[in-house]
């Protein structure tokens, strides 16, 4: 690989997780979407082909299902990330975010051309029920919010994935097969009758 394919590879949104997150939209089957660093339009696209109505807007205090993170979280300090997704999981129903590790960039121009953070499973012990995937140096976040609403359950979402097989684009290296993990430290109360009580709904 030459310097300018080099150079035109790093803008390049990898497609390893495409059809995983198109199956995430069918199952979460959000009614409104935010897309935060919308680029070039990539997850407008997979939210059409999920058959999903296109929603995206540019009001951050919109109350929404679903708010996308793809191959942006990366671009920010850490400590804005961190007090971005504290203020969406209030927001949304799901956060979901796509981002690459430990992958230098240094497109440019300016701070946010670069890649400036890392976004590993640690950083997102913070928060108490989300979901991730990995295929070498791809990762795959889904973050439960707050505005639960009646829509499906992270469980129920996890399932639903999962059952489908679905293949990650791994351009011929290693197949993988998408495979969500829950990460739940949801506070529990466990009553004398055998019975759980918890302070809000997965």
């Amino acid at each position: 690989m030459d310097a300018a394919e080099f150079l035109e590879y790093q803008h390049t949104s990898r497609n390893t997780f495409d059809d995983a997150v198109v199956e995430l939209l069918r199952a979460i089957a959000p009614r409104s979407v935010i897309d935060i660093g919308a680029g070039s339009g990539k997850y407008a696209g997979l939210t059409a082909r999920a058959d999903l109505p296109e929603s995206l807007f540019d009001d951050p205090f919109f109350v929404t299902d679903l708010v996308i993170m793809g191959d942006v979280i990366e671009h920010m300090r850490a400590s804005d990330g961190l007090d971005l997704l504290q203020f969406l999981v209030y927001r949304a129903a799901y956060i979901l975010l796509l981002t690459p590790d430990a992958m230098p960039m240094f497109a440019g121009p300016g701070f946010f051309g670069c890649h400036n953070s890392i976004w590993r499973p640690k950083q997102f012990e913070w928060h108490d029920l989300w979901v991730f995937d990995q295929w070498n140096e791809f990762h795959l976040y889904l973050l439960r919010g707050y505005q639960a609403g009646s829509g499906p359950t992270l469980p129920q979402v996890v399932e639903r994935v999962n059952a489908t097989g679905c293949p990650l684009d791994t351009a011929g290296l290693r197949p993988q097969s998408v495979n969500l993990r829950i990460h739940d430290s949801v506070w529990k109360e466990h009553y004398p009758d055998g019975s759980i009580g918890g302070y809000r709904r997965y």
